[in-house]
């Protein structure tokens, strides 16, 4: 088979992590993937931040579970040690489909490297509520962005869990 489709067909939603942190290299490589998606009308106007600090990653777990009014043994981040998250301007046109893109990108990226990943979006509603203003600023996302979407990334936990099953009755064909 294909090693691309090999790696599309491979990919799954990590649900946990070891903790530790991936090689330095890997990340670039991802977040270079990541950049290289196509965006709408090429604008290109997606930014990424790259979280490792632990004290903040705990702060974004633990605002997250107050913004879902989670159980406190909740772990939205599910223990992974990168955080991406993706920002656009508030105004950008097509912004989340170019994100989600990226996201996908760098998803497969980090399967292809034999890393663990999830795309998450609910960080993005802990940053944008009053409560996550700080967050946001600590970040760096910049003035007059909008976090979008987000992609954990680590060495996954559990590497002998099976990618979900997927619902293959949702296609049609007009011929």
């Amino acid at each position: 088979m294909n090693q691309t489709i090999e790696t599309i067909m491979k990919r799954k939603g990590t649900l946990s992590y070891t903790g530790q942190q991936i090689k330095d290299s890997d990340r670039d490589t991802i977040i270079s993937c990541g950049i290289a998606g196509p965006t709408a009308r090429n604008l290109q106007n997606r930014h990424f931040t790259v979280v490792q600090k632990q004290e903040l990653l705990q702060q974004i777990n633990d605002g997250v579970r107050t913004v879902m009014s989670a159980p406190a043994e909740y772990n939205p981040l599910y223990g992974a040690p990168t955080l991406i998250v993706m920002s656009a301007p508030i105004e950008a046109l097509f912004a989340d489909q170019d994100c989600a893109i990226a996201v996908e990108n760098m998803s497969l990226t980090a399967t292809a490297l034999g890393l663990g990943s999830r795309y998450i979006v609910s960080p993005t509603r802990f940053i944008e509520s009053d409560a996550g203003k700080m967050v946001k600023q600590a970040l760096g996302i910049p003035e007059g962005y909008r976090s979008v979407a987000c992609l954990i990334v680590g060495y996954d936990a559990n590497p002998a869990q099976a990618p979900t099953a997927r619902n293959m009755d949702v296609v049609n064909y007009v011929k």
